[in-house]
């Protein structure tokens, strides 16, 4: 395969100014394209199936996406749904039609292995290119990808649990808004493992990906289970929106300060909780290196012939009160790139 679509990294740079967002107009369907004037259209384009950018957390994958298409010149899509209500469903679907568009290689997020890990496989056995990113770590190499990009999550539980352990934490819960989804769900296990080596107890908890984005559902879930379970003394959450439902959570039952919560990922709502105290820790997982390295991965494989093996690891990363304002002075300058918005 020899794309036609590239220009020079140089070029790129001589006139960062050239790239245009386009959406491409479907019910669940988000993409943005950038394209040169230079740009053959021979070939099919890099497409990306990734994220909901309802989620601030995949607008840094996004960006991440879009700088690295900037810089290397290249055309890409990204692809993702708009409505979290039937995620399940809707990524396959997706999935199916980006396949069905021959493209020149697909950049995928794995989020529900059993509707698309078939498809995975009936890509790579059509001899289309496939990276994973952020979700599937476990899968890429049966299902014939390149590798993946992306998070240990079994080792991002397992350090937020160490540190919960390690401050006195005796019963700790972990609230998964994304079930189904085998990543988020190994960061549980990290937790659960970690806790239990030192002794202490663990409740697992789960909501509808329906709400996964609906703060009050979740401040009223976490509420409830603190209320049935008042010998709770640490929460992990997976994602930064239900880290702030769960510090809510815990000032509406009374016990603020008697719980210590941390969190995966990142948020400036977050880094500014943990910059005051009310939140212990984030781990960090650099969502943007995961849309940047996976584009420079495309062109480099797609140039060349050259392209990593195995997984490239972007996190965990321990985000606390001692690299927090570092963090945050990143975000301000160069806004969304530490995963924050």
């Amino acid at each position: 395969m020899k794309p036609s679509f590239f220009k020079s990294a140089e070029g790129a740079l001589a006139n960062k100014k050239h790239a245009a967002g386009k959406l491409i107009a479907a019910a669940v369907i988000a993409c943005s394209t950038f394209v040169t004037p230079l740009a053959a259209q021979d070939d099919g384009p890099i497409i990306v199936v990734s994220g909901p950018l309802s989620w601030p957390f995949f607008a840094a994958v996004k960006q991440g996406f879009d700088d690295a298409a900037e810089l290397f010149g290249v055309e890409y899509q990204y692809i993702a749904v708009t409505d979290t209500a039937n995620m399940t469903s809707d990524y396959p679907r997706l999935l199916q039609q980006a396949i069905s568009r021959n493209p020149s290689m697909l950049l995928v997020g794995e989020f529900f292995p059993d509707g698309m890990d078939p498809l995975i496989k009936e890509a790579t056995a059509a001899d289309i290119p496939v990276l994973i990113h952020n979700s599937g770590q476990t899968l890429w190499q049966q299902n014939g990808s390149l590798g993946f990009v992306g998070e240990d999550p079994y080792q991002m539980g397992y350090k937020a649990g160490e540190i919960q352990a390690n401050a006195g934490v005796k019963k700790g819960l972990c609230f998964n808004q994304v079930p189904g989804n085998p990543t988020v769900e190994e960061r549980c296990n990290g937790y659960v493992a970690a806790m239990k080596e030192a002794g202490a107890e663990t409740i697992y908890q789960t909501i509808g990906t329906g709400d996964a984005t609906n703060p009050q559902a979740m401040t009223q879930a976490i509420k409830g289970t603190l209320q049935a379970n008042s010998d709770i003394d640490g929460i992990y959450t997976l994602n930064a929106v239900p880290a702030m439902s769960a510090l809510r959570a815990v000032d509406e039952v009374g016990r603020k300060g008697d719980v210590m919560i941390g969190t995966a990922d990142l948020s400036n709502e977050a880094l500014l909780a943990i910059k005051s105290g009310e939140l212990a820790f984030a781990m960090d997982q650099q969502p943007y290196l995961q849309g940047f390295m996976s584009i420079q991965i495309a062109y480099q494989y797609l140039n060349y012939g050259l392209h990593p093996i195995g997984h490239v690891k972007t996190g965990p990363l321990v985000i606390d009160q001692s690299n927090v304002d570092k963090t945050l002075e990143v975000n301000k300058k160069h806004a969304g790139v530490r995963g924050a918005s």
